[in-house]
């Protein structure tokens, strides 16, 4: 299956009713699922990390507003974002995109940074679920997939998938929050 078909199915899925879960698969993880025969059938370094390349991100339109990337300087120097998707803007209140990973977003995102930087260490793909806690007892749910790329340069970097249970409230911006990670587990490459 042509890589412009599994994104296309994936973003369909994003509307589309959830599939019945197998026995052990995580939750939610369906939805992001077809991005990973796409990550898996891509050209390889010879560490093993597909190649990221600007063409990538073309497949990757459906899921634009919902992607964040990561660049890990083969230098050692604080990573940082480099693409901050508008649904993520919206939902955190903070364009984190040209910002380190460790003060691009607010205080309670510091468990997202840590995950970045284990699956940046694990070389594996990563899932997660994750729910933010809002004031007056609102929350928001979602899954996550980080999928890590290694760069012709020798840096690396790290694509993240959101996708949301529900649209998030537009007034979660600014607000305090509480970020915690329900699951989350190292994929099979």
């Amino acid at each position: 299956m042509a890589a412009h078909e599994m994104m296309g199915r994936a973003a369909a899925t994003q509307r589309a009713p959830q599939p019945p879960l197998q026995t052990g698969e995580p939750a939610r993880l369906p939805v992001l699922q077809s991005l990973l025969p796409w990550w898996r059938q891509l050209p390889r370094l010879e560490e093993g990390l597909p190649v990221w390349n600007g063409d990538l991100i073309a497949p990757l339109r459906p899921w634009l507003a919902h992607l964040l990337m990561v660049r890990f300087p083969r230098n050692g120097a604080m990573p940082r974002f480099t693409l901050y998707g508008s649904a993520l803007t919206r939902f955190s209140g903070t364009d984190a995109t040209g910002r380190d990973i460790d003060t691009g977003l607010m205080p309670a995102f510091e468990g997202a940074a840590a995950s970045y930087l284990r699956t940046h260490g694990a070389a594996r793909p990563n899932w997660s679920r994750v729910r933010v806690e809002l004031p007056g007892g609102l929350g928001v749910r979602y899954s996550r997939l980080l999928l890590p790329f290694g760069c012709d340069d020798g840096d690396r970097r790290l694509l993240g998938i959101i996708h949301f249970d529900d649209p998030p409230p537009e007034t979660a911006a600014g607000a305090p929050v509480r970020l915690l990670i329900e699951q989350e587990a190292m994929l099979v490459c």
